[in-house]
């Protein structure tokens, strides 16, 4: 706050003196650019926006983390000769209260350089509390009725603490210092900002040598003009104002250390298994027990454009018989008159099949409106599911159990291994129809949002509930507690547990150069995604609750897809890796015709010992497509137009 009214004072400098002092000063407006601006691109009158950053209460406008700024371009001239590049901006709109926006003229006053790295930095980490709620659940209508909530009390649900959990997302800020001054330009080498000297009282950023160009998340402090009263002097510089930019503040002594050593890099026998290649010409071929599943509608469509694996295609088991398929048969969705953000955009079939008399049960077909993942198994040959508006629960013979209505569009899903806890987000809209649209077709992604998270227990009864954004990495729940992933320098990682009981532990240091990918499988696993820092290749590794390395293996550029399922009471876990025709790289679009065949490898959970292996022709597209039986008899495996089933015979 000290920085915010040093910045103010500066201002006050080259400012005729206010008619009427405020009875408060909020300091000045913190926000980031939400796109890059490079001059070559720009023209006269476009509309530019950034977000808040930073709480901000005003007098006459109160403007809430996230909430959106607009701002024009004023003038622009592309450098020529020694004459320098210039940009002039000027921030006139902003989202004061409410989705609406609404008039509020804005000095940009000072600008600093986008963090580098900015989803790997160690400080840019934050947290939130996780707030206990007593809810109560109407089984008639499926709506919650909130009680008082304490922050700290009351429940212990499978030993589950609300004030242990806690929700981590990337947060900026403008780096404030007491020696910040107006006309800053912080860490942006040869870039000068001149304040009110461009049409319509912009400020002008100039820059010799080259033209201006501003990367995404540059941080700026904006003043509102409604906390100033310009004098003539307006275009003059003023002198208290410094011509070199103050350095950035110091690191954290954190950032300064040696990074702690890799421990997840050893891995050796009876404890861990490394997962040594195999090679494809021994692997059993298609001789197994299969049914066809064109007659139900499925339709397989090789030859479409994907960016990544779906969420099209599940198998689960409901008992050692009786086997779920479910898929998208791609009807013709009816959307006459829907204008909502709730329009179903996939159908999904949902088809019971008997696996030994090779008939169906039962068949219905779900309306989803996302294309993210919507059905998990749970223990008790039962399942959750995401249909509509709301979250249900289903028994071994597809009746409803339990449901749960949404307040909004799901954001994510979360399960812990054993089905006691799960973590459910929901988007809140913070714009209006119409900015919502503006900004995603300017940023060419879906704008940030607000989120409501929710814990529930298996009763889908509500036990918690935080706000959070759209940003927010979803938590990954083990029976115990809660794995956070805490980035440090250097690539380096540390795999935390926030334990049930109050006790934090380190599980384990990791290297990798892509941000690692970490989720929990049953009984009671976590599967991390790293990749090698000296060949790029996939680093799978599976380990225990306790943080131990049971198996450890890497896939090459050809390999992809990678994912886990395991049992609750068969004691065992299975990997399945597709096999390309060329690299696949992510955020490389595939088609699946590219794809080869996929591997699955079942592995004994006690010690990672693998005890079987199958090769799998026309692989599916989407990430699940292939199951284990919950006592580990068998394995059934979607290929083409057919579910094959390979029986295990586990030692």
């Amino acid at each position: 706050m000290w920085a915010a009214v040093s910045l103010l004072l500066a201002l006050c400098c080259w400012c005729a003196p206010a008619q009427s002092p405020p009875k408060s000063n909020p300091g000045p407006v913190e926000a980031e650019l939400l796109k890059p601006l490079n001059l070559r691109s720009l023209t006269n009158g476009k509309t530019v926006f950034a977000q808040v950053t930073r709480d901000w209460n005003g007098s006459d406008c109160v403007l809430r983390k996230g909430a959106t700024l607009e701002a024009t371009v004023e003038m622009m001239a592309r450098r020529k000769g020694r004459n320098p590049s210039r940009l002039a901006l000027s921030f006139t709109r902003a989202q004061c209260g409410g989705p609406e926006m609404k008039p509020m003229r804005m000095l940009l006053a000072a600008v600093a350089r986008a963090p580098q790295v900015w989803d790997n930095l160690p400080d840019a980490l934050f947290k939130l509390p996780v707030t206990s709620i007593n809810a109560s659940l109407n089984p008639a209508t499926g709506q919650l009725s909130f009680g008082t909530g304490d922050r700290y009390g009351g429940f212990d649900i499978g030993g589950f603490s609300p004030w242990h959990a806690e929700l981590r997302g990337i947060e900026h800020h403008f780096p404030m210092s007491p020696k910040v001054q107006a006309g800053d330009v912080i860490d942006i080498k040869g870039m000068k900002l001149e304040l009110g000297t461009g049409p319509n009282r912009s400020s002008v950023l100039s820059r010799k040598g080259r033209d201006v160009v501003l990367d995404a998340y540059t941080q700026v402090l904006l003043v509102p003009f409604s906390m100033l009263v310009i004098g003539s002097d307006l275009h003059q510089s003023p002198s208290s104002i410094g011509t070199e930019s103050p350095a950035a503040p110091p690191p954290p002594s954190a950032l300064t250390t040696s990074p702690p050593p890799d421990e997840l890099d050893v891995c050796a026998p009876p404890g861990c298994a490394v997962d040594l290649p195999t090679n494809p010409q021994v692997l059993p071929s298609a001789d197994a027990a299969s049914i066809p599943v064109r007659p139900l509608g499925y339709i397989r469509r090789p030859n479409m454009n994907l960016g990544d694996f779906t969420e099209d295609d599940a198998l689960i088991w409901l008992g050692t018989a009786r086997l779920l398929f479910t898929f998208n048969p791609h009807p013709l969705i009816h959307r006459e008159g829907v204008t909502n953000s709730r329009a179903p955009r996939r159908v999904i079939r949902a088809v019971l099949l008997d696996t030994e008399h090779h008939t169906v049960i039962r068949a219905m077909d779900w309306a989803i409106t996302d294309l993210g993942r919507y059905l998990w198994p749970l223990p008790g040959n039962r399942i959750l599911v995401h249909v509509g508006n709301e979250v249900r629960v289903y028994d071994a013979q597809l009746e409803i159990e339990r449901t749960l209505v949404l307040t909004g569009p799901l954001a994510f899903l979360r399960l812990s291994p054993n089905g006691g806890l799960a973590a459910v987000a929901t988007l809140r809209e913070r714009h209006t129809p119409e900015l919502h649209a503006k900004l995603r077709d300017e940023l060419f992604r879906e704008p940030e949002e607000d989120l409501d998270i929710t814990i529930l227990d298996a009763n889908l009864k509500v036990l918690a509930w935080a706000p959070g954004l759209s940003g927010f990495v979803p938590p990954t729940l083990l029976n115990e507690g809660q794995v956070v992933l805490l980035s440090q320098p250097d690539n380096h990682y540390r795999l935390a547990l926030n334990g049930w009981s109050g006790k934090p532990s380190t599980l384990g240091r990791l290297k990798s150069s892509c941000t690692p990918e970490i989720s929990s499988v049953a009984p009671d696993l976590l599967f991390l995604l790293t990749c090698d820092t000296s060949t790029n290749h996939t680093v799978y590794s599976v380990l225990r609750a306790d943080g131990k390395l049971l198996l450890r293996g890497e896939s090459n550029s050809h390999e992809s897809g990678q994912d886990v399922a395991g049992t609750w009471t068969g004691g065992m876990f299975a990997i399945k890796t597709v096999h390309a025709r060329r690299d696949l790289f992510p955020g490389m679009d595939f088609r699946g015709e590219e794809l080869d065949f996929q591997e699955v490898r079942v592995y004994r959970a006690a010690d990672g010992k693998r005890l079987v292996n199958f090769r799998i022709d026309h692989p599916s597209t989407s990430h699940g497509g292939y199951a284990l039986a919950p006592d580990g008899s068998q394995l059934a495996v979607l290929s083409g137009s057919q579910i094959r089933f390979f029986p295990l015979s586990v030692p």
